[in-house]
């Protein structure tokens, strides 16, 4: 019991105090794994535990009430069952614990790992997006993009939170020692979070800023242009020279006042060229290029235009001044302007430091310049005038004449040499200002790049190498700044130097940019080295700390070595008092020393905890490694402290004990020897002498009753030699043994020879009847302990002690024999004597002869039943101890088992080996039952005191050998159950093997079968693949049972947490999983393979049969279709959705042009849910194209559905253009609709409505081919173009096709706003091409962790261009859309066609746009590119039409490449006609509108448009026309 009971306390012990729960999951389950072992040691216990408290009852049951044995077994009893509930309890409740904590833990750390990657793609995908580009609508649509982004991102907020919540519990179930892991990695999310945050800020701040400078830059550009135009406008209005002086002169002056204001815009002209030069800097793309260098080189073109046009102005005018005689006033006016422009140029501001303010200083030089240099020939003019005067004129009068135009001639040189002079001194302090603004712009440059290196600084080392080699890299760091030191310094001077040259110039409101960036500097420059001490402190911080904690960690395991060496040579606890007294004593200073350390353990705790939260991951792992195995050493350490603290107060306990019982002993007998030494005398009187003897009686019954005492002491001493492990202590407990044994062989010898001596001078006194009586007094006295029937029987022990008892008794008897011969020498005397008492004399001497030899003989029998007994207790303890090895190792060889193999060999080569070891068994049982009778033999004559220890003994050999024999049945019914299971399986392999083989070659026989055309024949193919797929259904389980004993292959992780929510859905649907198998028996994948090929067979059978059957029931149906049932049907079926047949065909009607095929419009009824058949599609489609072009347009459809309305076609033009009218300006769905009324003929008013008012305009409309076109200022512009300039209420979402604002929307636009194209679903819409825009891996709109939001090439736009079907593009047909906002582009409000983007109330229109050639691939987030508007709408902006324009039939296939048209209006002039024109009609529509246009003095571009815009759009070619076969998809 007691071994029992230290092995529950301390089971119980680990239980109270488990280690603390790890926090990654393979630690978990290796704590999981470590709990359940013990748990199995802990059931392999229960057979001893039950056995053990069986018996405990017994015993008690057995004993009386108040025995104090029965009341310590039952105390005990109630312990050990106590301490077995509490394990229970306590494991159940750690199993527990640990299975959430693994549940947690494993949610934690995946959703971790998932949504750091997906923050990091996001990231990843905010950078990669390319810079911000220089037209307004593109970026709008990147601000867009990255709103998209942010939106996206924005929804992993909520699984963020879900995240730090998991940490928080995690961080609240695990040990300390794991928290800061999980701490750390919560941070590092946060982080990631953050830094995904801060990027996209900064990308939205780079946006707004070149929006900003874009719209800025664009209205200049077009004011510009404007300005230009008014400005040859009022030049051309100036009226022709004049005749007459007064009016010349009054032209001059009016030319005057107009220089002064176009040199005035020349200078801001000037500041517009360098403003696009710096856009051209920023751009790298040929297309943006061409974008801000055209307009630039138009500009300049035009302003030179206009420059020679004042110039010739300002001419004639000066020859006209000159021909009415005027030289004087011609020259008057040369010096005034001569001595105005000598007064500019000496009052002009002096040089300054900013590049910025050179330049316009430089600018406006520029301006001076030109018009110095447009008098070069007025100068020329005046002098040859003065030289023909000079001939004609008096001496006086060419004298002063000459005066004046040498005067004249000396100021223009000096103008001349001053205007160069300032040219030459503006360009160098320009070239110097850049060439220091430069270095300073690189200095800054350097000292942000080394900024954001130290923001980006990893984690301080928590190891010192580490530590040192980081301050190692930031101290070349700092000593490289501490290198730019020297250039700091000296751009500071040149600074101040330049600042100071020019400081009381330059005095005046505001800092100048040379001021500012040297604020800027300094201000970088001092926190920089701030930043730079504040990081070189951490660092030296961190080697310090490490340095600190590696040398304590050093000092401490130092310690632990030589605690441990010095628990490993510690001596084995001592059985001797005074030895294991010292050794306790020994053992308190090392558990002192032991609590001194403590404290230092858990400040290295603390201070490795610290590091670990701060330091790379790396050396996280290195320094929990080092405190895990130190804190493993320290725990061992003190449990090895407190083992053998208990070990020797145990030792101690029993020492003391048995020195105790030796020493109490000891000095009795020692005293017993005094006293009997002390009573040599005898007296010679016989009543003395009858005294002695009475006292020397008591004496040796008190010396009967030590006798248990000697024994018990005798006993223990040798039991505590048998277990002493110091030689030492043997020899003394041998030592103290054979003392206590001599001196109790001492005592018995002289209390029997003063016994002897006693009766012997008794009987020589005279007393011969006393001496006689108290000899056969003795002699009844020993005899009954030396009767047969008293049991000598019983352990070794026990016998021994028994046999030396018997051996004292024996010395007794011998000495007692003298005494006997006296007596009978006595009687014979007194007998001789004739005495009167003769005859009792000699029947007392006859009496005492009989006990005598009585006593005699039974003392011979009982030394021979001693020496039987010894013999049988020798051969019980033999057998034992060899059960009880045999069973040990028994038991060692079933608990370490393993797990059981899976092929039949091995289990049946463990089956036959195990059997051998049964056989064992059952050959040892006869051993079990010999040493059991033996020991009940000795039981039947057992001695009472070994009574318990022989049943004990027999008890413990038989439950031992019980509990191996069922062990070893169990184990045998395992690996028979276990072959059992492999060899059914491998049957039944084979079974579902042969029937899959019949079962496949059946399906594909079948399959072979034409199908039948009767319904009947039909439904009972299918009822009999029904049967098929039941008895396949039935056998599903037997698949699962053969391939459930195999590790399934694991399915890769999704990247993300959306992917995972994928992955769960689309197992769910599944129904027929795949089962893929590692590794093991080719047979079982043979199995796994053939199982799926027979269950798709089987689906494929079962749906070609439903198809047919379902064909042959629309047949059925069919013959009795009728279509004007049909028709009523939908119709009715439209009225109740409350939907109108206008809007179901624009819907279908993807590119918008007016028609639809005839798949589209089977397609698009499928689609809409209405119940027909494809069949009846066909027929109903029939009906529709009732001339048999492949379309259907809009008129077939109304005529088909409304058969008893006569179909309007327009026949002619005013037919058209009044069509076309009322469907543009049906368009419009706002309360307050755009008005249009017809006038006349080709002549309507519109009633125009803006921010202003409202306003009627009378235009004429006319049509070019299929193309209305309204008549503008001097040329004519498309109707679709002219209602999006001037009707306010629509935004362009595809040209030619247009949706109102919010406001005013009704009901049914409101529901239409959710129709959405077949193929589409709401949610993120991919971004339309913009031509060049669509560079592969350029563009990444979503971070979501799908795989689905790929390229919209296919989904977004269901009128693509027909290409190859593709997994990618299979795979973006499941993209999801969303609808973007549309923003109105007030820049562009008269200069082009706004971004054509898709506005959500508005039905599909299927305009086209290049999809990009290259997916970005190689990352868990598909990026769908930006598609460029600046791309080709239609054929008339390059040669190639566009791809959604499908070629007719009825056209013959050419296309036509021609002139651009105005870039402007390419949105809506339709140049090649959707109804009937060929694709030539661009270069036709050219060739009118360059016709019908007003002359004008401006210089236009070839293939530039007529007003309102003078801004090109660069477009594009488009990919190749669609056939009619592909163009509808």
């Amino acid at each position: 019991m007691d071994p029992l009971l230290e092995t529950l306390e301390a089971a119980v012990q680990r239980l109270r105090q488990p280690p603390p729960v790890a926090a990654e999951v393979e630690k978990i389950r290796e704590q999981l794994a470590e709990h359940r072992a013990q748990g199995l040691e802990l059931d392999k216990l229960l057979p001893s535990f039950s056995a053990l408290c069986c018996r405990g009852e017994e015993l008690i049951s057995r004993a009386a009430h108040d025995d104090p044995a029965a009341q310590a077994v039952r105390s005990r009893l109630l312990r050990l069952r106590s301490l077995w509930d509490e394990i229970r309890q306590r494991a159940e409740e750690r199993e527990s614990k640990l299975n959430d904590v693994l549940d947690l833990a494993g949610k934690f750390w995946a959703d971790v790992a998932a949504l750091l990657s997906t923050l990091r793609d996001s990231q990843d995908i905010v950078r990669e997006l390319e810079d911000p580009g220089v037209d307004p609508s593109l970026i709008k649509q990147q601000i867009e993009a990255a709103e998209a982004i942010k939106a996206e991102t924005d929804g992993l907020r909520e699984e963020l939170e879900f995240v730090r919540t998991l940490g928080a519990d995690l961080i609240f179930a695990c040990g300390e020692t794991e928290k800061p892991e999980v701490k750390k990695t919560i941070d590092e999310m946060n982080a990631a979070w953050e830094s995904l945050n801060r990027t996209w800020r900064e990308r939205m701040e780079r946006l707004e800023e070149a929006m900003t400078a874009s719209v800025q830059y664009q209205d200049a550009l077009q004011s510009m242009f404007d300005y230009l135009d008014n400005a040859v406008i009022k030049l051309c209005d100036m009226s022709t020279v004049g005749t007459d002086l007064g009016t010349v002169k009054q032209q001059i002056e009016e030319l005057k006042q107009y220089k002064v204001d176009v040199y005035q815009q020349q200078i801001d002209m000037e500041k517009l060229c360098h403003q696009g030069e710096l856009l051209l800097k920023k751009v790298s793309d040929q297309t943006d290029r061409d974008m801000i260098q055209e307009p630039l080189t138009e500009l300049r073109h035009l302003w030179e235009n206009l420059g020679d046009k004042i110039t010739q102005r300002q001419h004639k005018l000066e020859a006209a001044l000159l021909a009415l005689g005027q030289f004087q006033h011609a020259l008057s006016e040369l010096q005034a302007w001569l001595s105005h422009t000598h007064t500019t140029l000496d009052t002009q501001r002096p040089v300054s430091s900013d590049p910025k303010a050179i330049e316009i200083e430089l600018a406006k030089h520029h301006v001076l310049r030109n018009d110095v240099l447009s008098h070069h020939a007025t100068v020329e003019t005046v002098n040859s005038a003065a030289a023909e005067l000079l001939e004609s004129s008096p001496g006086d009068e060419a004298s002063h004449l000459r005066d004046q135009l040498d005067q004249l001639n000396r100021s223009w040189e000096s103008l001349l040499l001053k205007t160069q002079e300032r040219q030459k001194l503006l360009e160098a302090a320009l070239q110097q200002a850049e060439g220091f603004h430069g270095e300073l712009e690189e200095f800054l440059q350097w000292l942000r790049r080394t900024e954001s290196q130290l923001s980006a600084a990893k984690p301080t080392g928590g190891l010192p190498e580490t530590a040192r080699e980081q301050l190692q890299q930031h101290l070349e760091l700092q000593a490289q700044l501490n290198q730019r030191a020297e250039q700091y310094h000296h751009l500071l001077d040149q600074g101040e130097s330049m600042l100071l040259a020019r400081g009381g110039e330059e005095a005046g409101p505001g800092t100048t940019q040379t001021q500012q960036n040297l604020a800027m500097l300094q201000n970088k420059w001092a926190s920089l080295n701030t930043k730079m001490d504040d990081r070189r402190g951490k660092l030296e911080e961190a080697v310090s700390l490490a340095t600190g904690f590696q040398t304590s960690l050093q000092d401490t395991m130092n310690w632990l070595t030589q605690a441990e060496q010095t628990l490993n040579m510690a001596q084995p606890p001592s059985l001797i008092l005074d030895t294991v007294l010292f050794q306790i004593d020994e053992h308190k200073v090392f558990v002192n020393e032991v609590n001194t350390h403590r404290e230092q353990v858990l400040a290295l705790e603390k201070a490795g905890s610290q590091l670990r939260f701060a330091s790379l991951k790396q050396d996280v792992v290195l320094i929990k490694n080092l405190l895990l195995s130190v804190q493993a050493r320290w725990d061992k350490l003190v449990q090895r402290s407190l083992d053998r603290g208990r070990h020797l107060d145990e030792a101690r306990k029993r020492a003391k004990q048995f020195h105790e019982a030796w020493r109490k002993l000891t000095d009795w007998l020692e005293e017993a020897e005094k006293r009997l030494d002390s009573e040599v005398e005898i007296s010679n009187e016989p009543d003395k002498i009858k005294v002695q003897l009475t006292k020397h009686k008591e004496f040796q019954k008190a010396l009967g009753s030590k006798q248990p005492v000697y024994d018990t002491t005798v006993r223990s001493g040798k039991a505590m030699r048998d277990k002493a492990q110091l030689p030492a202590d043997q020899q003394k407990l041998d030592h103290l043994v054979g003392e206590v044994r001599d001196k109790w062989d001492t005592v018995c010898g002289k209390s029997v020879e003063r016994q002897h001596k006693l009766e012997e001078a008794l009987l020589f006194s005279g007393q011969f009847a006393e001496a006689l009586q108290a000899l056969v007094d003795w002699l009844y006295r020993v005899e009954p302990q030396l009767a047969e029937d008293q049991p000598v029987h019983g352990d070794m022990d026990l016998v021994s002690n028994l046999m030396d008892a018997h051996k004292v008794f024996q010395k007794e008897l011998g000495k007692r024999t003298g005494s006997v011969q006296a007596l009978k020498r006595s009687a014979r005397d007194l007998m001789e004597t004739g005495r009167d008492d003769t005859a009792w004399v000699k029947v007392q001497l006859q009496e005492l002869s009989n006990r005598w030899d009585t006593v005699c003989a039974l003392s011979v029998t009982k030394q021979t039943r001693l020496q039987q007994a010894l013999k049988q207790a020798e051969e019980f303890r033999t057998a034992v101890q060899m059960l009880l090895e045999w069973l040990s190792e028994a038991e060692q060889t079933l608990r370490f088992r393993g797990v059981l193999p899976e092929e039949a060999e091995t289990l049946q080569a463990l089956l036959h080996t195990h059997r051998d070891f049964m056989g064992t068994v059952e050959e040892k049982r006869a051993d079990v039952n010999k040493a059991a009778g033996m020991g009940e033999a000795i039981l039947t004559v057992c001695h009472p005191d070994s009574i318990t220890t022989i049943k004990h003994w027999i008890t413990i050999i038989r439950a031992r050998f019980e509990e191996v024999l069922t062990w070893a049945k169990q184990h045998e019914q395992r690996l028979e159950t276990a072959l059992t299971e492999v060899l059914n399986n491998a049957n039944l392999l084979e079974e579902l093997l042969s029937w899959l083989q019949w079962a496949e070659t059946t399906l594909v026989q079948r399959d072979t079968e034409p199908l039948p055309q009767d319904i009947p024949q039909l439904k009972t193919l299918i009822t009999e693949h029904q049967t098929f797929m039941e008895e396949m259904t039935r056998k599903q389980p037997d698949v699962d049972k053969v391939t459930k004993s195999y590790k399934r292959k694991p399915v890769e992780p999704p990247s993300s947490l959306a992917e995972r929510r994928g992955a769960r859905k689309h197992q769910q649907q599944q129904q027929q999983p795949s089962m893929q198998l590692s590794g093991g028996n080719p047979r079982l994948n043979q199995l796994c393979a053939r199982w799926q090929q027979v269950w798709l067979l089987a689906l494929d059978r079962q749906r070609k049969l439903n198809d047919a059957l379902d064909r042959q029931e629309e047949l059925k149906e069919f013959a009795n279709f009728d279509f004007d049932v049909w028709r009523k049907k939908y119709m009715r079926w439209m009225n109740h959705k409350k939907s109108r047949v206008m809007d179901f065909f624009r819907r279908i009607d993807k590119d918008q042009d007016g028609k639809i095929t005839r798949q589209e419009f089977i397609d698009g009824i499928l689609a809409s849910k209405f119940p027909t058949s494809k069949l009846e599609m066909s027929a109903v489609a029939d009906i529709f194209d009732r001339d048999g072009d492949g379309y259907i347009d809009y008129y077939e459809f109304v005529a088909a559905l409304h058969p008893n309305k006569d179909a309007y076609r327009p026949t002619t033009d005013a037919d058209k253009i009044e069509d076309e009218v009322t469907r543009q300006v049906a368009q419009c769905k706002c309360a307050k609709r755009f008005q249009v009324e017809q006038i006349g003929e080709n002549k309507y008013r519109f009633f125009l409505g803006n921010q202003f008012g409202d306003s009627q305009q009378l235009r004429l409309v006319r049509i070019l081919r299929s193309t209305v076109m309204v008549r503008v200022g001097g040329g004519w512009m498309a109707l679709d173009e002219f209602l999006v300039k001037n009707d306010p209420c629509r935004v362009t979402v595809t040209p030619g096709y247009f949706c109102c604002r919010a406001r005013g929307r009704t009901n049914l636009e409101l529901r239409e706003k959710f129709i959405l194209p077949e193929g589409a679903s709401q949610g993120l819409a991919a971004f339309r091409s913009r031509g060049r825009r669509s560079k592969p891996g350029s563009r990444n709109a979503s971070p979501t962790r799908s795989s689905s939001s790929a390229s919209h090439s296919g989904a977004s736009l269901p009128s693509a261009p027909s290409t190859p079907a593709t997994p990618t593009a299979s795979a973006s047909s499941r993209s999801s859309l969303t609808h973007s906002r549309d923003y109105a582009k007030p820049w562009l409000a008269h200069s082009k066609t706004p971004t054509p983007t898709k506005c959500h109330c508005c039905p599909d229109l299927g305009h086209n746009h290049s999809a990009p050639e290259g997916a970005a691939s190689g990352s868990k987030l598909k990026r769908p590119p930006f598609h460029s508007s600046r791309g080709s709408l239609t054929g008339e902006n390059g040669g190639t039409p566009h791809s959604s324009k499908r070629s007719d039939p009825k056209r013959g296939a050419a296309t036509a490449s021609g002139p651009t048209s105005r870039a402007g209006s390419r949105a809506g002039s339709r140049a090649s006609s959707r109804r009937g024109s060929d694709a030539s009609d661009a270069s036709e529509l050219q060739d009118a509108r360059s016709v019908c246009s007003d002359t004008s003095d401006t210089p236009r571009r070839p293939g530039s448009a007529t007003k309102p815009s003078k801004i090109p759009t660069i477009s594009k070619k488009a990919p190749s026309p669609k056939t009619p076969g592909s163009a509808k998809k």
